[in-house]
């Protein structure tokens, strides 16, 4: 395919090796040293952090819950992920010890910079991680993150996704680094972060021709289930949206430990069940086995996001009615990675059923605060702005 006649959503898809690298170029300087000594992420402001708000909305929230994770484990921080659009029940947990941060792709989200704001009235200290440092909520934070997605023209978040993923990567690695954590794994871990470019290059080509035959298989259904463990459940609620708002397919994202605590009521021959099972040092592949058996007992189409490599589990793969295999990736890297796949088949399953990938619509109107001329600063002139758009900053 041409590249002029690519849609602007896949366009925007290839280009993530490129932004992620220089997104992390921007914070990672000689030696591997970050670059994030600016309050409230400087030394005194780290010292004073007891726990860690994130919010932020639609996909910008999914980006959020994948910082959780890495600050609980790697910097022993509390933290907290709570929907702007919900703000308020864990807001009673935010006070003077708390870093608020606001992750946003716009920065114009109006929802999002009310709970900014809510959190700023309560004493926290509050960081904007947004694309755009000009925004109404990179100005309403005491201190700024940028990514360096560049300018968004297809409606529905990709490369901003993952360029906020990786810069909330960072701010955790750069916490845990300020608080005495991770001197033996530091430097190996960010070494692996700058091969991030190289990584996503490397995924994107070896998934692009495998989501074709999974497109076929789920434009004959109406319903799917995606299930993964741990670090990897923010990937399958945002692939479950992509699957969403771009193909138009129903599709959810679970707990594979939960999915049998009611939701396999659902599952049969027309409700296709996706499992991503990895297999590494925390996550084994063999515990998605006897849900894998139960599934197909069902006769429930099967499908596995697996990486590829010794260490792929055969058996799981045989039971598998269609199979995506990934590159092999460090942990760490790997949330980054497994939303690709989720991308690319939003694209091909969209484009499969005829539909416009680039302008989904998906965004309510009142949802954003316009910037000076009413507009959206990522649109072209003569694009259709605000709420006229899809989920731009999701």
């Amino acid at each position: 395919m041409e590249t002029e006649t690519k849609p602007l959503f896949l366009r925007e898809v290839m280009e993530q090796p490129r932004v992620l690298a220089n997104t992390l170029a921007q914070y990672v300087g000689p030696g591997y040293r970050l670059k994030m000594g600016r309050p409230p992420l400087d030394e005194d402001g780290i010292r004073r952090i007891s726990r860690v708000y994130l919010t932020a909305c639609g996909t910008s929230y999914h980006a959020a819950l994948t910082a959780r994770y890495l600050l609980e484990e790697l910097a022993c921080v509390p933290a907290v992920v709570e929907q702007a659009s919900e703000c308020g029940l864990h807001q009673q947990l935010v006070g003077p010890s708390t870093l608020a941060v606001a992750v946003s792709q716009s920065g114009r989200s109006r929802e999002t910079l009310n709970a900014l704001e809510a959190a700023r009235r309560k004493g926290a200290a509050t960081l904007a991680l947004v694309n755009d440092a000009t925004s109404p909520l990179a100005r309403a934070a005491d201190g700024c993150l940028t990514t360096l997605a560049g300018r968004v023209l297809a409606h529905s978040s990709t490369k901003a996704f993952t360029t906020q993923s990786l810069v909330l990567a960072l701010m955790a690695f750069r916490i845990a680094r300020a608080r005495g954590l991770m001197r033996d794994t530091y430097l190996e871990e960010i070494q692996a972060l700058g091969r991030i470019g190289e990584t996503v290059r490397g995924t994107l080509a070896k998934c692009r021709g495998q989501v074709e035959p999974l497109a076929r298989l789920l434009n004959a259904h109406s319903h799917l289930f995606i299930l993964a463990k741990g670090s990897l459940l923010p990937m399958v609620y945002e692939g479950a949206l992509k699957l969403k708002e771009i193909a138009r397919l129903h599709a959810e994202g679970y707990s594979a430990g939960e999915f049998g605590h009611g939701p396999l009521a659902l599952a049969g021959p027309d409700t296709p069940v996706a499992l991503m099972a990895f297999s590494d040092a925390r996550y084994e592949a063999a515990a998605f086995k006897d849900l894998a058996r139960s599934l197909r007992s069902r006769r429930v189409p099967l499908v596995l996001f697996a990486e590829d490599g010794p260490r792929k589990d055969v058996e799981l793969l045989t039971m598998a009615d269609c199979a995506v295999l990934l590159p092999p990736a460090p942990p760490r890297l790997r949330p980054l990675t497994a939303i690709l796949p989720f991308q690319l088949l939003a694209c091909a399953l969209g484009q499969m059923k005829g539909l416009d990938v680039d302008r989904p619509g998906g965004l309510l109107n009142g949802s954003r605060v316009p910037d000076e001329n009413g507009g959206h600063p990522d649109l072209p002139a003569g694009s259709p702005s605000g709420a006229a758009r899809g989920a731009l900053d999701s």
